[in-house]
């Protein structure tokens, strides 16, 4: 067992973490790394579970079905971990901060492994106006009633009140500790609801079903008044997509896939097992039946933080920044291409979604943005906005943080669906912030040399997914990439004066998710993304720096995975661009480019089994590649190349 790191994973339903969170749950819990998992709703629904094999009509129960799902639940939980579904488990209740009982079990030869079910009813009462999770947090109905599963450990309702969930939610993470918190999307996107996209399970405009969106909101709140995990130690925060997944390309190799389908389907006793429990075995609706929704085919993080993250500071010192404790934070390299780091110091600004972007100004000061959430509504009127800190003096202390505000400011339908910023520099040193909007297009905001900044100004593009990607090209000017159900969208400047403007005949191959782009040694610009329904990668680049894009993306392989491709550009052509991605097993796979030699893997069996978040690479002042992820024990680890060139990397460093 891994002792110093402890995941909490919040959903609505039972199935949601096989669903959408899926492998990272899985390659946590094989590296030993303690896991909770709460579910708030008992995810009665109708209460109807036909059984395949039976031809008795279908009768609602749904006592009977949120129990089934709990022993489905289970069964998928100890072939995760053991390898047995029938492993037993301990069984017991626990006291909620808001008077109610919660089932708890832990798997008997895996105690670190644990279940919470609040049982909070799906759809409230069948009788009377509606009480369900989703009217909770709107502040619709002061309480919302629990189900009581058949033959379950609780035997009475217990009604939950907005202020008791959220102080359950709270009290179970003072418990937990968790050093990872994996909640739910809060902010899905908008969609037009039509033939191509129909209605199915999403709430109103939204692309996910309410209870999901209730519950990320419910535990972002809680997250708020989370003290940490004490003893000096950190933690960090993912978001993953729901409903979202049927929408965009599928970002998952058939091998991930497959294994995700795999845990469903002893969720769902897909085979008929009976595990002796009359009110079911397993979600038989789900059995078989996982991919038909189009949700299982891909894990999606809300926040893919592609910002630039890890730069050399104006000494020639490598610097790392991301967030913690819900705030921002900085790493340093002690000496110019050294081994030895110092940090994390705490930056402030929370609460701060997952991702940074980082931009040196001319004069060697660090400038930090990112994406807060300002405020949680219980109505339409959430607050996000796009929030900057500055360094007061190369090495010097940074200053309080500012808003850039909002391009949806003021409008309650929009203001919540803002992207993280990316940043970059063009050659008259001018700064250039990007956000996807809510409409899924891009705005822009400019920061003059003289520090003034200009106003939000509409980029265009449409069916823009979360993930851009700024650079500055050779000739000083700005470019930006993003990725579309169409293709890779491309922006770049007429002039160094005049605004990016979309490409409309460049379209590079559909990517299954935010594409990474640079300029190489010898100044070309190069585009990298996953290929849909693969999960390995492809790859573009232009013809000469500046030049036209001849040339298809080609593919060029790697270890599945999911979420974007870390890149940094050597100054050597000799070494050219190092590319890190997740793989399939958990850990990262890199190659450098151009080479045709094989991906190699760097375990991650020293950081909980899986990274958290996007990975970050760059080279340093002595020529070495490295690279930096957080570790699911919230802590930044580093790791180094031997030496510069193509070679090798060392062990991985906890920082901090």
């Amino acid at each position: 067992m891994d002792t110093t790191s402890s995941v909490l994973q919040i959903v609505a339903h039972p199935d949601d973490d096989l669903y959408f969170m899926n492998p990272a749950t899985f390659q946590a819990m094989k590296a030993g790394v303690r896991t909770t998992t709460v579910y708030l709703t008992s995810g009665d629904a109708q209460g109807e579970n036909p059984r395949p094999w039976s031809t008795e009509p279908v009768v609602a129960d749904r006592e009977a079905y949120g129990k089934a799902r709990q022993n489905g639940l289970k069964a998928a939980y100890a072939a995760m971990v053991l390898g047995d579904r029938t492993a037993p488990w301990t069984s017991g209740t626990w006291q909620t901060a808001d008077g109610g009982l919660a089932e708890v079990y832990s798997l008997a030869a895996a105690p670190w492994v644990t279940l919470f079910f609040l049982n909070i009813r799906q759809h409230g009462t069948p009788e009377g106006p509606a009480r369900s999770l989703h009217v909770l947090w709107r502040a619709e109905a002061e309480r919302v009633p629990t189900l009581v599963p058949r033959g379950g450990l609780v035997g009475e309702v217990h009604w939950y009140t907005r202020p008791g969930l959220v102080a359950t939610l709270v009290n179970l993470m003072e418990i937990v500790r968790p050093t990872v918190i994996r909640t739910m999307d809060p902010d899905p996107d908008r969609l037009v609801h039509d033939e191509k996209f129909p209605q199915r399970h999403d709430y109103g405009d939204l692309s996910d079903h309410c209870d999901h969106t209730a519950t990320a909101l419910f535990s972002w709140t809680a997250i708020s008044q989370y003290r940490g995990p004490a003893e000096g130690r950190h933690f960090a925060v993912e978001a993953f997509r729901g409903y979202y997944n049927e929408r965009w390309p599928h970002n998952l190799s058939p091998q991930a896939v497959s294994l995700k389908e795999f845990f469903l389907n002893i969720y769902g006793a897909a085979d008929g097992y009976d595990c002796g429990d009359p009110a079911g075995s397993g979600d038989y609706a789900v059995g078989l039946n996982s991919r038909s929704p189009g949700w299982v085919q891909s894990t999606t993080p809300r926040y893919p933080a592609t910002g630039d993250r890890l730069l050399k500071d104006a000494r020639g010192r490598l610097t790392a920044f991301a967030v913690i404790d819900q705030q921002a934070a900085v790493w340093v390299q002690a000496q110019p291409g050294g081994d030895q780091w110092r940090g994390p110091f705490l930056l402030g600004g929370a609460p701060l979604a997952p991702g940074l972007a980082v931009s040196l100004t001319p004069d060697g000061r660090w400038q930090v943005f990112a994406e807060r959430l300002s405020h949680l509504a219980h109505d339409d009127g959430h607050g996000r906005e796009i929030v900057v800190l500055e360094q007061a003096a190369p090495d010097g202390p940074f200053g309080e943080w500012g808003t850039l505000g909002n391009p949806s400011a003021g409008d309650p339908l929009r203001d919540r669906h803002l992207g993280a910023p990316v940043v970059t520099r063009d050659g008259k040193g001018r700064l250039h912030l990007f956000v996807r909007n809510a409409g899924l297009g891009v705005h822009s905001r400019v920061q003059e040399a003289d520090g003034s900044w200009g106003e939000w100004v509409d980029l265009r593009g449409f069916d823009v997914q979360e993930g851009l990607s700024a650079l500055t090209a050779r000739d000083g000017s700005v470019e930006l990439f993003a990725a579309s159900r169409e293709g890779v969208f491309h922006w770049s400047q007429d002039t160094i004066d005049s605004l990016p403007s979309r490409a409309p005949r460049f379209k590079l191959s559909v990517p299954s998710g935010p594409p990474a782009a640079l300029v190489q040694p010898g100044g070309r610009v190069l585009v990298v993304f996953r290929k849909p329904g693969d999960g390995r990668l492809m790859l573009a680049e232009e013809d000469t720096p500046g030049g036209r894009w001849a040339k298809p993306a080609e593919p060029i392989g790697g270890r599945g995975g999911f979420g974007p491709v870390a890149a940094a550009a050597s100054t050597s052509p000799e070494t050219g661009t190092l590319l890190v991605t997740r793989s399939d097993p958990g850990g990262l796979a890199y190659r450098f480019h151009p080479d045709d030699s094989p991906w190699q893997e760097l375990s991650t069996a020293e950081l909980g089994g899986t990274v958290v978040g996007t990975p970050a690479a760059a080279f340093d002042s002595a020529g070495r590649a490295v690279v930096t992820a957080l570790g699911n024990d919230g802590r930044l680890h580093v790791t180094t190349q031997h030496a510069a060139g193509r070679g090798g990397f060392g062990p991985w460093t906890a920082i901090g």
